[in-house]
């Protein structure tokens, strides 16, 4: 019997073509994005903004009917150690709370962070008729008699960072500085509370 010759290779049809060479595109720009999102990284070397609180006091501290009025002021410290990157603030609150309810709430100024650069921001916090739960309320009674108190002091900015002369867009800085321990008399002393920073 003849031996049958060979078939032809029949070539790829030009959709599958075109497919492995959007791939291929695909697969460059990625290598390529990623390249350059490296060297961003290796030559900016971020670092993380660091917030800490310094000094903290409470006065005018008054429950009645389970209402609380009082003043609250914190010293914070914050920190933008980054040798190539500075922040914009241009949206800064602050709040105080006990067991997840706010008992006071203030907005700062905005303002512009240089690079390798410490900001000391006060904060005057009012709590102006707070109603209070019943058990909130014996709470804070027991804590103002024992002469200190456990707040959560929190911090919401919108911030932008710039690099150079791009403004990078805005992005959400949140800070939670807990426990921070405030004591009733003023003539104490603290240390400095480090707080957990996301953004």
């Amino acid at each position: 019997m003849a031996p049958t010759a060979a078939q032809p290779q029949r070539p790829a049809p030009a959709s599958s073509r075109l497919f492995r060479l959007i791939a291929i595109v695909i697969l460059a720009l990625i290598v390529i994005v990623g390249l350059a999102v490296l060297i961003t990284w290796l030559v900016l070397k971020p670092k993380q903004l660091a917030y800490s609180i310094e000094n903290r006091s409470i006065h005018n501290f008054n429950i009645q009917n389970d209402h609380l009025n009082a003043t609250f002021d914190f010293l914070l410290r914050a920190k933008n150690p980054n040798h190539k990157i500075s922040v914009y603030y241009d949206l800064l609150e602050v709040s105080v709370a006990v067991d997840g309810q706010t008992l006071a709430f203030n907005t700062l100024e905005p303002f512009h962070q240089p690079r390798r650069n410490v900001t000391h921001l006060e904060a005057h916090l009012e709590a102006r008729d707070v109603a209070l739960s019943r058990s909130m309320s014996k709470n804070l009674r027991v804590s103002k008699a024992s002469g200190d108190v456990d707040l959560d002091v929190r911090v919401r900015a919108r911030i932008r960072l710039k690099v150079g002369i791009w403004k990078l867009k805005h992005r959400t800085l949140k800070v939670l500085c807990s426990p921070v321990l405030v004591h009733f008399s003023s003539w104490k002393t603290y240390d400095t509370t480090d707080c957990d920073i996301d953004y």
